[in-house]
Order: structure tokens, then C-alpha cells, then sequence
């Protein structure tokens, strides 16, 4: 499934899987938007699978939102599907305790 990405109110959902194929993708799209003002939501809850590149494109861009004071909360630690590879990569950190 090819990597899809919708918004709705400042929150950005991601669908299919997520790798070092199209995670760059995501960064520029993202990246947009993080230099605004406004609250950014990456929802991950609907992510089918996550490669380590792509865990770690992740963490870099939460360092960056972090260095921009930008505000970016990543949501979706729950799903299964990541899990594994957020804890295989000590990545689990980026995510938001909150649940929107």
C-alpha cells in the first residue's frame, strides 16, 4: 500500500507503510508545515508497518520541531503494527502520552 497522508484540523494521518522508500516523503511534507505558529498532530495509529529508517526519520524530526520550538505531538504508540521497531530502535520517546 502505498504511503498516504491526509489533514484535518492540524492533524496529519498517515495510512500504509511507512520506509526508507517514502519516509522522506513525510519529512517534506511535514516540514511544511512545522515552521508555522500552529500545533502540528502526526497521527501513526493507522501506519500498517514501520521500517528502522523510517523510525529514525521520525526522531529527527521531532529533534528538529524540538530545535524550531515548534509545537509537534506524534500520536499513535499504541498501534501493534510499530511497536516492535519503536522499541528495537529506542524511538518510543517521540510519542505523545496524550490521546487525541
Amino acid at each position: 500500500m502505498a504511503l498516504q497522508i491526509t489533514e484535518t484540523r492540524g492533524m496529519f494521518s498517515v495510512f500504509g507503510e511507512l520506509n526508507s522508500a517514502n519516509a522522506n516523503i513525510l519529512a517534506r511534507h511535514m516540514q511544511r508545515f512545522l515552521s508555522k505558529s500552529d500545533p502540528v498532530i502526526l497521527n501513526l495509529e493507522r501506519v500498517r508497518k514501520l521500517d528502522v529508517t523510517a523510525a529514525h526519520m521520525l526522531r529527527e524530526m521531532y529533534y528538529s520541531a524540538m530545535r524550531d520550538n515548534s509545537v509537534l505531538s506524534i500520536v499513535g504508540l499504541s498501534n501493534s503494527n510499530i511497536l516492535g521497531v519503536l522499541q528495537k530502535t529506542k524511538t518510543s520517546f517521540i510519542f505523545s502520552d496524550d490521546r487525541i
